[in-house]
């Protein structure tokens, strides 16, 4: 590995600066831009967007059919990895002290921002009014959050579905993230802006491709539904998973964050239209957490949420939190939600995202990498939310 030859650009030289970044080219690097973040807390695989006007970019353009409701509803969920119990050592090793349990606020978007949406897609809105009203308003116990039933130890209910939720946070925060993958096809995950610098997180799986590279040509579309974008949809600028990820691909690692240019016709940032939620790391493994996920095996539709206590599992090595949940493909990455609270720009703090099926579990439980120092805070500090 050697030093960076070329100066990073403008936000990338205040980063380091302000954090004591090292920026090294990765060795072998299939992509071009790809390089290595060295932050206190364990090293940050980054990736840039070809630059607009490029070559490359008019080609990552054609390649990504992402910009109507008929091309988005083509896409299908990316599939889970099938996994093994993870290797003996690796549940042996001892893991760096993290630091003490900490937390950032999410925040509102502008108070005029769902005005500001439908002037901007009054198509969309008009269509989502229309099936809003022949749906009628939501029950009461949905607006409340209450379940539909039991689930070995969980309870599930919809997430977005009604116009009560999909306007308000945290639901209008969470949405739908396209890519292509590595050796062509697209695929879907779930991923939500978790940063007032227009930063998402989601699962490192759905940014780069384990044992096979980087995926490309990310689009956001938050409180997608009914395959209509009421907020618009949203291009990248760069991408950032863990080092780790890219050489064990373990759960733990299971994180990435996305930064987000501006709305792809109106150049506004997604933070104007939604705001966004809160991050939490190094809590306990064991919370009351609420998942969110554009589960497949449910509806592609909308958002479901599972509500229930995160618990250890030895099984799956530390760092690791699992949770009672029937939901599968496309939820990949969604968000599960600590101090849960509907209908507030308050709480709705993200502890994890969706990595997978626990094992022996699939349809019933799923896993989530716990936020902590080593991957959460290292992944923000490499690329600032």
């Amino acid at each position: 590995m050697k030093p960076h030859r070329n100066a990073p650009h403008a936000p990338a030289r205040r980063l380091a600066a302000l954090a004591g970044l090292a920026l090294l080219t990765l060795a072998g690097a299939a992509n071009a831009g790809e390089t290595i973040i060295r932050t206190a807390h364990g090293d940050v695989a980054a990736l840039d967007a070809p630059k607009p006007g490029s070559a490359a970019a008019a080609k990552a353009a054609q390649a990504a059919p992402f910009a109507t409701a008929r091309q988005r509803a083509a896409v299908k969920p990316l599939i889970w990895e099938t996994r093994g119990e993870p290797d003996a050592a690796a549940l042996k090793a001892v893991d760096a002290p993290t630091g003490p349990a900490a937390s950032a606020p999410g925040g509102a978007a502008p108070a005029f921002n769902n005005y500001l949406a439908r002037q901007h897609f009054p198509q969309v809105w008009n269509k989502l009014d229309a099936l809003d009203a022949r749906k009628g308003a939501a029950p009461a116990a949905a607006v409340g959050g209450e379940k539909d039933g039991a689930h070995y130890a969980y309870t599930r209910f919809p997430g977005n579905y009604y116009e009560s939720q999909w306007k308000a946070s945290p639901w209008n925060k969470i949405g739908k993230l396209y890519f292509n993958v590595p050796g062509g096809g697209s695929s879907y995950c779930t991923a939500q802006v978790s940063s007032g610098t227009n930063v998402l997180t989601t699962a490192a799986h759905c940014v780069y491709t384990f044992g096979a590279g980087w995926n490309s040509n990310f689009v956001f579309v938050p409180a997608e539904r009914y395959g209509e974008a009421p907020y618009g949809r949203f291009g990248w600028s760069t991408a950032r998973v863990p080092t780790n990820w890219i050489s064990q691909g373990t759960r733990r690692w299971d994180v990435a964050v996305i930064k987000l240019t501006g709305e792809q016709t109106t150049g506004i940032p997604v933070i104007n239209y939604v705001g966004w939620l809160g991050r939490a790391w190094n809590q306990p493994y064991s919370l009351y957490t609420y998942s969110h996920g554009y589960a497949s095996n449910l509806s592609t539709q909308y958002t479901n949420i599972c509500a229930g206590q995160t618990y250890d599992s030895p099984s799956e090595g530390t760092n690791v939190v699992v949770q009672g949940c029937d939901m599968t493909y496309g939820a990949s990455g969604g968000a599960w939600l600590i101090n849960y609270t509907p209908n507030s720009n308050a709480g709705n703090q993200v502890n994890s995202v969706v990595s997978g099926p626990h094992i022996g579990a699939f349809g019933t439980a799923w896993v989530g990498a716990r936020f902590n120092d080593d991957n959460i805070v290292a992944l923000c500090t490499a690329i600032g939310c």
